[in-house]
């Protein structure tokens, strides 16, 4: 059977991604920008976001994001990076991300729930669900949708693996008491997907975005996940490090937020360069 290597991208706002495509030109050449707008074919991708979803896997191009925007995700950058590099390869990007969603609520676990006392799930969010299951919403739809993946590709005569998980979250869980939280939040998450999915995960690789410096706490959160990173063997990206930047885009009133559009595809570039690091 054929390889299809899975490529988790999940979190919320910066894993959407709000970089505005009218910006493409001013960074990008011609070629990239109708590459990124057309879509690459060895890269597929199946996403939720905002409401809107691809309903399988289809090419990764712009606007796998938000309907009402015309924008980017980091999933262009995954698959620039990797059609540059793997081309004979096939990959499948299954991207759940929803802005402003909270690993100490949304993205809660099941295994997180039956720890953590007096935690109130918002389940009136659950809009993505197609019922109501003891976690929290994104949870939820991040493990409906990779199994609606995984069904996909058997039924086109694949053979999965889920071969990295991209994690750019954190901004909303900011506050101290959820800062000091985090690591063991996230941990319970993904041993969670793990036993649902074993063995799909045998050989894959976690890798760890660092948030940007306008929020509260970020050094004290971004710390957190290093160290957690390296005591588990993941890869940790340092976004600031990087220079990613969220202070440029739009022109007339940046949003200081989200990365800007060039960044977004720098976001994507670095999960996929550590996704093909030996």
């Amino acid at each position: 059977m054929k390889q299809a290597k899975i490529i988790i991208l999940a979190g919320q706002s910066n894993a959407v991604g709000v970089g505005f495509t009218k910006y493409l030109s001013k960074h990008f050449d011609k070629k990239t920008e109708t590459q990124f707008r057309n879509g690459y074919e060895n890269v597929l991708i199946n996403y939720s976001s905002h409401g809107i979803k691809s309903h399988g896997f289809v090419k990764t191009k712009t606007n796998c994001t938000e309907s009402a925007k015309d924008t980017l995700g980091p999933e262009v950058g995954i698959a620039k990076k990797l059609s540059e590099n793997l081309m004979g390869e096939n990959f499948f990007i299954v991207k759940c991300a929803f802005g402003g969603s909270s690993l100490y609520n949304d993205w809660i676990s099941p295994s997180d729930l039956r720890h953590i006392s007096n935690v109130e799930v918002d389940l009136n969010k659950a809009i993505q669900c197609t019922e109501v299951m003891p976690a929290g919403w994104c949870y939820n739809e991040l493990e409906k949708l990779l199994k609606e993946s995984i069904e996909l590709l058997i039924n086109d005569g694949y053979t999965p693996t889920i071969h990295a998980f991209c994690w750019m979250q954190g901004e909303s869980d900011t506050t101290k008491e959820n800062v000091d939280a985090y690591i063991d939040r996230y941990d319970r998450l993904l041993d969670d997907l793990k036993s649902t999915f074993t063995p799909y995960f045998e050989s894959c690789k976690f890798i760890e975005a660092g948030i940007s410096t306008v929020w509260n706490l970020y050094q004290e959160l971004n710390e957190n996940k290093k160290n957690y990173a390296e005591k588990k063997g993941h890869i940790y990206i340092d976004t600031i490090k990087a220079g990613l930047t969220t202070t440029n885009e739009p022109e007339d009133a940046p949003d200081i937020y989200h990365y800007d559009c060039e960044s977004v595809v720098r976001l994507g570039e670095l999960f996929a360069e550590a996704i093909i690091e030996k």
